[in-house]
């Protein structure tokens, strides 16, 4: 039997087996609940909490407002009755620690393994204020989903950042979408070392008024697939009216060499600001391959991800002394119908690119 269970401030796991009776030793009278008007009392007064096979009574919210360091399991089934109504079916008010302090070594997927913090798949689903602390690797990965919305969300891995020139916390990206449709980022907070956000698949996709502090920058990332055409596609994507702050990069498109055939398509960064990014302002890649950060990228771009349809509309920023502030290395035939308009980054460096977008002279 599957058992969820989620301890606020420590962390979110899912295992397979039964609950212990060590882990349940000092379990109160009425806190292992099964009918749904037991909920509110053992909310306020238990420590630990066994939802039993709970059912949910159409037109209420599982509220979870819970005690600090308070541990809850989901045992069996938990059904919500049917209603037209606006909701919340749950409501969770928490911050989830992932401890990632104990994991990162300053070499993230190459270094020791480290959990992912949270898989999502969801579909007609709205999640909000939810707070992410200090996840061991990526911290939330949206797939196969669709009709979403995560709104109002911070994701704080700010302990991680760099220390003698290393990102301790590398790699814990912040949102990463694959194979997902119809959904909105929106209203949200990042403080990490990889990817603020991450696209990989997909369609119809929003993201908007996001703010990054440290990352990897507003990212597509396609061509994680070595033969799946539908897992290397990214089409009808905005981003808009977002802020990012230092990091490695603020709008960064990769295509991966390895992977199979797909595209990116209609693409839209709009009203885009960022100061202080130490690699790249904008930098535009048909030569990605996930590697160590001190090894070196393919020389050679590959056009197996065409990007088409693209546009950068009021994107303003600087970058680091040492940065370039526009980047763009496309393969033949790698690169069609970009449109660049109202696009001002500041830098030392002098701009690179073997394709130059409609409106901007490089």
């Amino acid at each position: 039997m599957g058992v969820w269970c989620l301890m606020v401030a420590a962390v979110l796991c899912h295992t397979q087996w039964s609950i212990s009776g060590a882990s349940v030793s000092n379990l109160l009278e009425g806190c292992e609940v099964s009918q749904f008007d037991q909920v509110e009392d053992a909310v306020q007064k238990c420590d630990t909490i066994i939802f039993d096979n709970l059912f949910v009574p159409a037109g209420e919210t599982l509220n979870l407002q819970l005690r600090y360091n308070s541990t809850v399991y989901f045992r069996g089934n938990t059904t919500f009755g049917y209603s037209e109504w606006d909701g919340p079916l749950v409501a969770i008010s928490s911050s989830f620690n992932g401890q990632g302090e104990l994991y990162w070594d300053g070499l993230g997927i190459w270094g020791s393994l480290k959990p992912n913090f949270f898989q999502l798949r969801l579909h007609n689903t709205v999640m909000s204020n939810i707070v992410v602390l200090n996840p061991p690797k990526h911290s939330v990965i949206l797939q196969d989903s669709t009709n979403v919305e995560l709104i109002a969300w911070t994701i704080d891995a700010s302990a991680g950042a760099e220390t003698g020139g290393v990102e301790v916390g590398q790699n814990t990206d912040g949102f990463i979408v694959k194979n997902s449709t119809y959904v909105v980022l929106q209203n949200s907070v990042v403080y990490n070392q990889g990817d603020c956000v991450g696209l990989c698949s997909g369609a119809h996709i929003l993201v908007d008024d996001v703010i990054c502090y440290g990352g990897h920058g507003l990212t597509l990332s396609v061509g994680l697939s070595a033969d799946n055409v539908e897992l290397n596609t990214l089409v009808n994507v905005t981003f808009i009216n977002s802020i990012l702050s230092g990091g490695k990069n603020a709008i960064h498109i990769k295509t991966h060499v390895d992977g199979g055939a797909g595209k990116i398509e209609k693409v839209v960064y709009k009203n885009i600001e960022f100061v202080g990014p130490s690699e790249y302002g904008i930098i535009i890649q048909e030569n990605y391959k996930n590697l160590l950060a001190n090894d070196t990228l393919p020389v050679e771009p590959k056009n197996n991800i065409p990007i088409t349809d693209l546009q950068l509309i009021n994107i303003v920023g600087s970058v680091a002394s040492s940065a370039i502030p526009v980047y763009i290395l496309c393969a033949e035939k790698g690169c069609s119908d970009w449109t660049f308009s109202q696009v001002s980054v500041v830098g030392s460096e002098a701009n690179s690119c073997n394709y130059e977008p409609s409106g901007f002279f490089c």
